[in-house]
């Protein structure tokens, strides 16, 4: 079965996939032809653009306004959107159909190919099943004197048989043409043990052990050979052997020297046989000459392959045969279409360019007008808009640009004051969010009752000291300090004095610590004191000093206050910011 494909620039190590669609058609590889994203199932999508001054007066180059103009615009739209498209659309078809009748004559090729070598191989096989059937064999007569000049003649008849002969059960090789290998054990060789249950056609491989009884080659290659094999079976139905000959691979280039057309030099023909596996078996160095070719890389060829047909189909080959052709090779007769196509396209430039020529000598005053309202554009105001014209239409666009101009410049100054007032007043309110923003800030980390930092600024007083200590390994240590009984003094005294109680705390932590200390309300009658680059001893000091400064100052309202203050010192060794 032939399956013609499209090969691109790569070795022809396997069969490619088909390019054929069902009904034959040779197609150029459908998976190269570009797709433009989004284009499927979408109508296109038109918007509204702004083009710049310049790009304005070139579309207006492009598309004048008066008769003449669109007239030479629409003749040069005509030689491009009917003569181009033609002369593109009969070169596609010729290409097409060059294309598809060399994909056909590479196709049959193939068939050819392929159907001769099948045939060839089953006569082989036959010839091997035939000499099995000698009864001289069957009923083990090996020492027959028939046997010898029977096999001498089927190898002269056959010149490509290198060796024929029969081994019995044992592996032993009983007759052989030449007596090469006589007497020699080939029990491991898969032309025997598969050759004793049924007919067999091995793969292309080298006969080292029959290859050292040969003499050596000119081109120093290794011998290949294919193996044929048939059990020999008496009159009783036992096997008696395996009777097997060895063909040399000079018979495949033979075949295909015979097979291939006079001109495939010429026209760079390549003929490739491939094995199951997808290797190359066919040309080789040993085999007969092939034209020259070009390295596959960088060659997009036109291919076709067809399947020979299996002689054992229990013991497959899995050959293919693979003609190939570089694609421009069969397009070299397209260079005189593809003149013909370089002609008209220079021929259309020329109408193109002609139309172009006229469309700007009938469209100048548009271009002035263009120049005029760029000056605009850019802040002149002395511009004096008087362009003479035959066109009413033109006179009449000039007429409303000069008053567009004047009305512009009429509203410019106006535009200006109200522009400067509007950003005074953006800049005041600016600066008041501003101040706004920060006295938020502030109120938002102090303490409304005592005038301190609140827990929101220890938050962050602390978030910022644990980053120092992981940037530099400087420790800090912590002091929380509890007012001791504050529910009792509330209790007796009432919140008014506890109030007062807790401002007093306050006022000695902020005059006892230095500057570089933190101090905040954490929370009810708790505070939290930071004490940067101090150590534990250092740490315990301070606490015992603040405790020591609170009892001391005695507020007039409760006499007496006492403090519970708890140390915790962050070291670098802690990665978790919430266990320093």
């Amino acid at each position: 079965m032939t399956r013609p494909c499209h090969l691109s620039t790569e070795q022809c190590d396997r069969p490619r996939r088909p390019a054929w669609t069902a009904g034959g058609k040779f197609l150029e590889g459908p998976e190269n032809v570009p797709e433009s994203r989004g284009s499927r199932g979408k109508l296109p999508v038109f918007r509204r653009i702004s083009l710049p001054a310049r790009a304005g007066a070139q579309i207006m180059k492009l598309f004048p306004a008066s008769f003449q103009n669109r007239l030479a615009l629409l003749f040069g739209g005509l030689v491009l959107v009917v003569g181009l498209p033609t002369v593109l659309y009969v070169n596609s078809v010729y290409s097409g159909q060059l294309v598809g009748d060399r994909g056909r004559a590479l196709r049959d090729q193939a068939q050819l190919v392929a159907a001769v070598l099948s045939e060839n191989l089953r006569e082989r096989q036959r010839e091997i099943e035939f000499l099995a059937e000698q009864p001289e064999l069957r009923k083990g007569e090996f020492a027959h004197a028939h046997l010898p000049p029977m096999l001498h003649g089927l190898q002269k008849s056959h010149p490509y048989y290198t060796w024929i002969g029969f081994a019995d059960l044992g592996g032993t090789v009983r007759i052989a043409t030449g007596n090469l290998l006589l007497g020699v054990n080939v029990g491991e060789h898969s032309w025997f043990t598969i050759g004793r249950q049924e007919p067999y056609v091995g793969d292309l491989h080298e006969a080292l052990l029959l290859t050292r009884h040969l003499p050596p080659r000119d081109d120093q290659e290794p011998a290949r050979f294919i193996d044929f094999a048939a059990p020999v079976i008496d009159s009783r139905g036992q096997v008696r052997g395996v009777v097997a000959a060895h063909a040399h691979w000079d018979w495949a280039g033979a075949v295909i020297s015979a097979l291939r057309p006079d001109d495939a030099a010429a026209n760079r023909l390549e003929i490739l046989i491939v094995n199951g596996k997808g290797q190359v078996i066919f040309p080789e160095k040993f085999a007969a000459p092939l034209p020259p070719a070009t390295p596959a890389a960088g060659i997009e060829y036109l291919t076709a392959t067809a399947r020979i047909r299996e002689v054992t189909p229990a013991h497959p080959l899995g050959w293919q045969v693979i003609v190939r052709q570089p694609k421009n090779e069969a397009l070299k007769n397209v260079a005189d279409q593809q003149l013909l196509i370089v002609s008209a396209l220079a021929a259309a430039v020329v109408f193109l360019l002609l139309a172009w020529w006229s469309a700007s000598r009938i469209s100048q005053p548009l271009g002035r007008l263009a120049v005029l309202a760029r000056r605009i554009e850019q802040g002149d105001e002395h511009v004096d808009v008087d362009i003479r014209t035959n066109s009413s239409e033109m006179a009449q666009l000039v007429a409303a640009v000069r008053g567009m101009a004047s009305t512009l410049i009429q509203r410019k100054d106006a535009l200006a004051e109200n522009n400067a007032a509007l950003e005074q007043r953006v800049q005041e309110r600016t600066a008041d969010l501003e101040r706004l923003n920060d006295e938020l800030q502030t109120l938002a980390r102090r303490d409304a009752l005592t005038g301190i930092a609140n827990r929101l600024a220890a938050n962050e007083r602390l978030h910022a000291e644990f980053l120092r200590l992981k940037r530099t390994g400087m420790a800090y240590a912590v002091l929380l300090l509890d007012i001791d009984f504050f529910k009792r003094i509330n209790d007796i005294y009432g919140h008014a004095v506890g109030d007062q109680v807790l401002q007093h705390v306050a006022r000695v932590l902020k005059t006892s610590l230095r500057e570089t200390d933190f101090v905040a309300r954490f929370g009810g009658e708790e505070f939290i004191v930071l004490l940067p680059a101090t150590d534990l001893a250092n740490a315990a000091r301070v606490g015992e000093k603040l405790r020591q400064a609170i009892e001391c100052a005695q507020p007039p309202e409760v006499g007496s206050v006492t403090t519970s203050i708890g140390l915790a010192l962050a070291s670098a060794t802690q990665l978790d910011e919430d266990v320093a």
